[in-house]
């Protein structure tokens, strides 16, 4: 009798639903919802692109956590996505990637024509940590992330503005005053992230 071989074994082409079911028990991966894409089992069989992965490596990033597993994907389909993981887990680059890989085959903004990506999160100090995350991936694809949080000067968050950029990531008060003082726009934003969001409804941010 031929005894079927561990999923870590198996090509893509050849996992089978049960080698599907396995997988996702083995790294603690549940969804809800319908028609939802498999999860990736490395980073080589993803969707992200040459650059992107290059990107990746740089960053030394060398197997995806079960939500970049999970949520990458999703992301890659232009699904929306509530992803739940623990702290510690890399989920800011399970949804930073999706993102550049969606910002990639746009045009650079113009001017302050922009953001493509808004990402906001509920203190200055998350905020700054997404961003570090963020660049690391930017840099490598000519993408420009502009931070936009309370404590510092509102005029050089401004001026960077103007200037340009396809991602702004930011605190809700503050993204508030800038959209108030005309001095962000977001005709082109169709990629928002809500990270930390029940937090922020606790701060009061939900209206």
């Amino acid at each position: 009798m031929r005894v079927d071989r561990h999923w870590s074994e198996k090509s893509l082409a050849e996992m089978t639903e049960r080698d599907w079911r396995i997988f996702r028990k083995d790294f603690s991966i549940s969804y809800k919802g319908s028609r939802v894409p498999r999860p990736m089992r490395s980073w080589s069989e993803s969707k992200l692109g040459s650059e992107l992965l290059l990107a990746v490596e740089r960053a030394g990033y060398r197997k995806p956590s079960p939500i970049q597993m999970a949520a990458i994907p999703l992301g890659l389909s232009q699904r929306d996505v509530i992803g739940i993981a623990e702290t510690g887990s890399s989920k800011t680059a399970a949804f930073v990637l999706p993102m550049m890989s969606y910002i990639a085959h746009l045009p650079p903004i113009k001017d302050e024509n922009g953001p493509y990506a808004v990402v906001l999160a509920p203190t200055r100090e998350l905020a700054q940590q997404i961003e570090v995350e963020a660049v690391k991936f930017a840099n490598h694809l000519g993408i420009r992330v502009v931070s936009v949080v309370g404590g510092q000067q509102i005029e050089g968050q401004a001026l960077k503005l103007k200037q340009g950029c396809e991602i702004v990531i930011a605190t809700p008060g503050r993204l508030l005053d800038c959209l108030e003082s005309r001095y962000a726009v977001l005709n082109q934003c169709n990629y928002v992230v809500l990270d930390e969001a029940d937090r922020m409804i606790d701060m009061g941010f939900e209206p």
